[in-house]
């Protein structure tokens, strides 16, 4: 059977995943994530290994359109796989997410970052996921 696509839940899945990100990134996990990327603040300015980074609205709107992608995906294999609860959803987005984490230590250790780095991106990943996979799979339009 195909399922009908909720436009409001993928736009409420890519406003909560933003948000996710905002909180992960900007003020639960900010230091260690900064650390793990060698980047320091002097006063406004952001530096990598010692050399000034660009400011750019560009990553942002990169991520925002990154968001509705992964909301577009979660919902295309939530509906085939017949995940139509909050439970059968989140479970879908927790194996994607998971596979995302696995992504990032292998990257990590290729460029041998520190392990905290790993930690703090594959457990956004993990979290990103399953959160998108419930909203998505939770609230299906009839």
């Amino acid at each position: 059977m195909e399922q009908k696509t909720n436009w409001l839940a993928i736009i409420v899945a890519t406003l909560v995943a933003f948000f996710i990100g905002f909180l992960w990134y900007g003020l639960l996990f900010q230091q260690p994530w900064m650390a793990g990327n060698g980047i320091t603040m002097q006063g406004d300015m952001a530096y990598k290994n010692g050399v000034q980074m660009p400011t750019s609205m560009t990553p942002m709107l990169v991520n925002t359109l990154a968001m509705l992608v992964y909301a577009l995906v979660m919902n295309w294999l939530t509906s085939r796989l017949g995940a139509t609860t909050w439970v059968s959803g989140a479970k879908a987005g927790a194996v994607v997410g998971l596979v995302m984490a696995i992504g990032e230590l292998t990257a990590n250790m290729f460029a041998a970052n520190p392990m905290s780095l790993t930690w703090v991106d594959g457990s956004y990943s993990l979290v990103l996921f399953t959160v998108i996979g419930a909203i998505v799979g939770g609230w299906r339009k009839k």
